[in-house]
């Protein structure tokens, strides 16, 4: 008796990386440049909040609203870069502990 042969369905967890086994480049921005990228925003953000404040101190602005949102905007991008920051840490430390 023969047995059948049985194909795969494909679409399998390591389909994702069979352009990286076979040394094609991947595809869109690297994890560097992306980090890189969300830096310059977040001091971007706190950049304009800071002239925001500063022109509403200086009597400019009237928009005490739009600068309290710009702020926030600033302390809440800056708080997750912050806890980004710790995981990237925290992976490094436990890829460090790794026994091999």
């Amino acid at each position: 008796m023969a047995t059948p042969n049985i194909s795969g369905i494909g679409g399998g967890p390591l389909d994702a990386f069979a352009p990286l086994q076979k040394g094609a480049a991947p595809e869109g921005k690297s994890f560097g440049e992306t980090l890189k990228e969300s830096i310059a925003q977040v001091s971007q953000l706190q950049q304009s909040a800071e002239a925001q404040a500063r022109e509403l101190a200086m009597g400019k602005s009237k928009d005490v609203a739009q600068t309290l949102i710009a702020i926030e905007k600033a302390n809440i991008s800056f708080q997750l870069m912050m806890q980004v920051r710790n995981k990237l840490v925290e992976a490094y430390q436990e890829i460090m502990r790794t026994q091999m």
